[in-house]
């Protein structure tokens, strides 16, 4: 305990030191996020201060210097942003120092986006502000599981600063599961897991066959990024840990987009760094409050990138809340995620996973469509304990009983570089005509 205060002391004097930076980003975004008198006006300061940057500085967007809103702008999304990467860079930033932010790549070529140093202050502040609403601070013992490589693994004093454990995920057997276990049985003071939902639903699964209970473990708080996280792997972490975990949205070329309410299945939206529109799956237009929509987001603090009206590629369900405006209260995964049943209609992949739940002996499971009525279903650790006709009825009921559903067994499904799983790949593309 007193290690943990000695670090979040030495943090915000550091800070102090250095003019208070971070937490001047810190107090903004807690009075924009808890909507303080006049938040209105500053997130509006801030969206057409980044517009009229992007306008005299990055030549992509010089054509749009007669704006008068928002919705003057193109809506982009990855492909654009990698292939005018050059053109969209801000002139006045391109000698200046930068961080430089890469995605995974799990649809092709990284995406590398360039961030401005009062970009990197916001999205640390962010993290702190957030981690805050789930009972995570500055200077807390926290695991991060995750694939760790030369490339983006912390030095020993940088472990030390942040109270960090590297769990590296790249290989789940069960001699590892083992070697993680006893890394948390063995640390005491560890009160924060952050891990992708799928690395968490193998690790509960684990946990819970070697009859572990929360008694066992010091963890108060565990947050799930990048992936949706299944009902069914929240439940088994409740019973593991006797924590209730929350659902972090970010990505690697924003930061924190949105985090769950505590004991809600409510999304609320990080409204003090970024500007949300939710657009039809099809085309610009706004959607209808209930309805799938497209994540679209613009950046307010990235002036090295100008982000501005960016398609995630995810796809979400907002509503309104009386004390927290807008709220995500389903976020379905990317639009690549999703396939087509045999008459072309969008399935959701959670519409896929939660019908393979009565199927508890199965360990992994990918689902892929290859083509407009043929679909791959890869299975690891089932092939003794169910038929497969079983599978095929299910998903042809889901599908349309003209769907060819090809059965794999397979002794375990590769992770994507990050180490996120994708259970449902749609590698399909429908013609217009369709």
């Amino acid at each position: 305990m007193l290690g943990e205060l000695v670090r979040r002391a030495g943090f915000w004097s550091i800070d102090f030191i250095r003019g208070s930076k971070i937490r001047k980003h810190y107090q903004d975004i807690k009075s924009i996020n808890e909507k303080i008198d006049g938040f209105e006006d500053k997130r509006q300061a801030y969206l057409d201060s980044l517009l009229t940057h992007a306008v005299n500085n990055s030549r992509y967007y010089w054509n749009y210097k007669g704006f008068s809103n928002l919705e003057d702008f193109p809506v982009i999304d990855k492909n654009v942003l990698r292939n005018h990467e050059n053109d969209i860079l801000a002139n006045n930033y391109r000698d200046e120092r930068t961080h430089s932010m890469s995605t995974s790549g799990s649809t092709g070529t990284p995406l590398t986006v360039k961030q401005n140093v009062d970009k990197r202050l916001r999205v640390l502040a962010d993290l702190i502000y957030f981690g805050e609403q789930c009972g995570y601070y500055v200077g807390d013992r926290n695991a991060f599981f995750r694939v760790w490589t030369e490339e983006n693994r912390n030095s020993r004093f940088s472990l030390i600063k942040k109270n960090m454990i590297e769990v590296d995920i790249s290989y789940l057997s069960v001699d590892r599961l083992e070697e993680i276990r006893r890394v948390l049985l063995r640390e005491k003071k560890l009160k924060c897991i952050l891990a992708y939902a799928s690395s968490l639903d193998i690790l509960a699964d684990y946990l819970l066959e070697k009859k572990d209970n929360p008694e066992m473990f010091s963890v108060k708080t565990i947050i799930s990024g990048a992936e949706a996280l299944p009902e069914k792997t929240r439940n088994k972490l409740k019973q593991v840990f006797g924590v209730c975990p929350v659902s972090r949205y970010s990505n690697q070329e924003n930061g924190v987009l949105a985090q769950e309410l505590l004991g809600t299945n409510k999304f609320k939206l990080n409204i003090a760094s970024y500007y949300f529109e939710f657009l039809k799956v099809n085309s610009d237009e706004k959607a209808e409050y209930g309805e799938l929509a497209r994540v679209v987001v613009t950046d307010l603090f990235n002036y090295a990138t100008p982000i501005i009206r960016y398609d995630t590629g995810d796809l979400a369900v907002v509503e309104q809340d009386s004390v927290h405006g807008d709220v995500i209260i389903s976020i379905e995964g990317r639009k690549r995620d999703f396939i087509y049943d045999t008459s072309g209609n969008l399935v959701s992949p959670g519409t896929i996973t939660k019908n393979m739940w009565k199927f508890n002996k199965v360990k992994q499971l990918q689902f892929i469509q290859e083509d407009k009525t043929l679909y791959t279903l890869k299975l690891n650790g089932s092939k003794e304990h169910y038929d497969d006709q079983e599978y095929v009825q299910l998903f042809r009921r889901l599908l349309g009983q003209d769907a060819t559903i090809i059965v794999e067994h397979v002794d375990g499904i590769p992770r994507l570089s990050s180490g996120k799983f994708r259970a449902v790949v749609c590698n399909y593309t429908p013609h217009k005509t369709e």
